[in-house]
This record gives structure tokens, sequence and C-alpha cells, in this order.
């Protein structure tokens, strides 16, 4: 049976992490009345990740969180860049529709999706294409050579 790490929310509005369902106290007041659970998770990473985001103050909430998920964009572009082999292209191809075209439109729309708002669909389609393994269609249209 795997772990359960419990975010919890006090009334003094300070949230802290717990793994037991039963007899939590806030780490903040000491107060063991009117904790409520947020949400659960199966990885105290994840459970980190959270109660840090719950205990931002409002003011700089916001700002706060857009640059910490620019920042994790950033990260995850390096790493797709950073793939052996084909690794690189694994976004292309995900972006490819059923009849082998690529388009920038849907390519944009992926990458949005994926949250690699710092990625450009017109660099990863001029490094598929100097390598080979893109051709331009039309405009806005490519089709896959292997």
């Amino acid at each position: 049976m795997s772990m359960q790490y419990n975010l919890i929310k006090c009334s003094c509005g300070f949230s802290f992490g717990s793994t037991k369902s039963k007899n939590n106290y806030c780490t903040k007041c000491g107060s063991t009345s009117n904790l409520k659970l947020i949400e659960r998770f199966e990885d105290a990473d994840k459970l980190a990740r959270a109660i840090s985001f719950a205990n931002i103050p409002d003011e700089i909430s916001d700002e706060l969180i857009l640059k910490i998920k620019k920042k994790e964009s950033k990260n995850k572009i390096a790493k797709i860049n950073n793939e052996k082999n084909l690794g690189g292209l694994s976004v292309l191809k995900k972006a490819t529709d059923k009849d082998g075209n690529l388009t920038k439109s849907f390519l944009d729309k992926y990458l949005s999706d994926e949250g690699l708002i710092e990625s450009s669909s017109e660099y990863l389609i001029g490094q598929a294409e100097v390598q080979g393994f893109l051709i331009r269609v039309d405009e806005n249209t490519w089709n896959w050579l292997s």
C-alpha cells in the first residue's frame, strides 16, 4: 500500500503536509481544530510543491507562480533538446496528424498544451528541416522524410 501525503490548511491560513489522517496540528499556530484536508498526493515531492504554492503571499502569488512555470518550461525544453538521438523530435512526432502532416498551428497548440510556452515552433521545425527529417509541403505544412 502506498503512502498518502495530505495537504492540510489551517484556519490561520497556513498550509502544511501530513501523512496522518487524524491528530494533525498546524506547524505554525499549533491549532488542532479547524484543519481542512485540501488534497491528497501519492508523491512527497508533489506535496512539497503544493505546500510551497499554497503558502505564497497573495500579493505576489500570481507573479511568482508565472515565473516558476516559465522556469519549469525552460527546463522542460532543455531536457527535450538534450535527449539523445530522435528524442528532441518526439515533440514534433506527437504533433503530427494521422496522415503524417505537421502543421505550425497544431505544433503551436501542442506546445501550449504541454506547457512549453518558451519553445518556438519555428525553431523546432527549422532544426528538423536542417537535419533532413522534415520537408516543407506548403507555407505551414511539413512531411516526414523518414
